[in-house]
């Protein structure tokens, strides 16, 4: 046998190797999904796990695989389900997955701050219409090839990280109906359209398309002059009516005096 032959057998078993570990991880991540998820409406009744023909995963409700004939997961789609519970962290074991759908579920919690390291090459995430709260984590930014970012109805707080304007490929994007605070990021609006449904209802977003941003020192001291100004017109009525009463009252006491002092004279 060549050393030439040797080689190749070596790197085919290498390769075959790795693609059988891959596709363990696929199903052992499929798994883990499952056993984290409550799913009241059995719509996951077809997970069924334990066989060993290739490709039987890909046959799963909302799974799709790249090739039918092996277990490598492209996309998960499970949107409307009526699944709960927290992030499913096991998703990080599909290390081939592109599109993860879990939007219109009851799915709720924080999402894990290290989201790059779980999906580095998702292209489309949509968790809409959930229940996910606390902040939106940084990382997101680390998904670089992330063209779609739905993450609108949900419970999340805090201020939306600048550093999402970083992605290169969004090209849609909504952070509607939560709880959001603080300036909006500056999007590359060249490659996608922002307006004010990509924001709406966030009472404390602010900055293009929303209004301005106003600095809480500039927001004192207008509050400031507003009220003086409000007092000023409160007070003035207030004050003409004490001048009144003054030149009035100062009006009647020198005729009192000139009245007694014509009395004391007729006296005399």
């Amino acid at each position: 046998m060549s050393i030439m032959t040797v080689i190749v057998t070596c790197l085919w078993f290498l390769l075959v190797s790795s693609l059988t570990c891959a596709n363990k991880a696929d199903v052992y991540c499929l798994r883990d999904i499952y056993s984290q998820v409550k799913d009241p409406n059995e719509y996951l009744s077809s997970w069924v796990f334990g066989n060993e023909t290739s490709g039987y995963i890909c046959n799963f409700s909302g799974v799709t695989c790249w090739h039918d004939d092996e277990n490598r997961v492209l996309s998960i789609k499970l949107s409307g389900f009526g699944l709960e519970g927290e992030f499913p962290s096991g998703i990080m074991y599909c290390t081939s997955l592109v599109a993860l759908d879990l939007s219109r579920n009851n799915f709720y919690g924080a999402l894990p701050s290290n989201m790059a390291s779980l999906v580095p090459f998702l292209t489309t995430l949509d968790l809409s219409y959930n229940q996910f709260s606390g902040e939106i984590p940084a990382s997101l930014s680390n998904i670089k090839f992330l063209n779609t970012l739905m993450l609108q109805h949900n419970q999340f707080t805090g201020q939306l990280p600048p550093e999402l304007a970083s992605l290169p490929r969004l090209t849609r994007f909504s952070v509607a109906e939560n709880q959001l605070a603080g300036p909006v990021p500056r999007f590359n609006e060249t490659t996608m359209s922002i307006g004010l449904e990509n924001f709406a209802n966030n009472e404390g977003l602010c900055g293009r398309p929303m209004d301005a941003c106003v600095d809480p020192e500039e927001e004192m001291i207008r509050l400031g002059k507003m009220g003086a100004a409000v007092g000023a017109a409160l007070l003035a009525p207030v004050g003409a009516f004490l001048d009144w009463f003054t030149i009035n009252n100062r009006k009647k006491k020198q005729g009192d005096t000139r009245h007694r002092s014509l009395i004391f004279h007729i006296g005399d």
